[in-house]
């Protein structure tokens, strides 16, 4: 049993991951266009607005935990910044 439950957490991290490399791709692709188009890399008030989504968005789906989420997306906000500055 719990040998079944640990292979579908795998297969599920194993999605995450997929899923975060395809976010990051475009991360790039929107740091080329500000770039271009001489905009700052970082939108603060965007990014405030996303981790509030996030966290509403995580409530809907039955975890009430905005540290947890807010912490997660800083996380991948500063990894985005990182690769929009390269």
């Amino acid at each position: 049993m719990i040998k079944k439950l640990r292979e579908e957490i795998d297969e599920i991290d194993a999605s995450l991951l997929k899923l975060l490399a395809a976010r990051l791709e475009l991360s790039a692709k929107i740091g080329d266009y500000k770039k271009r188009n001489k905009l700052p890399i970082q939108d603060r008030k965007r990014e405030i607005e996303m981790i509030k989504s996030r966290v509403h968005l995580f409530a809907e789906f039955g975890f009430n935990d905005e540290q947890f989420v807010g912490k997660l997306f800083e996380l991948i906000l500063e990894k985005s910044r990182k690769i929009q500055y390269e």
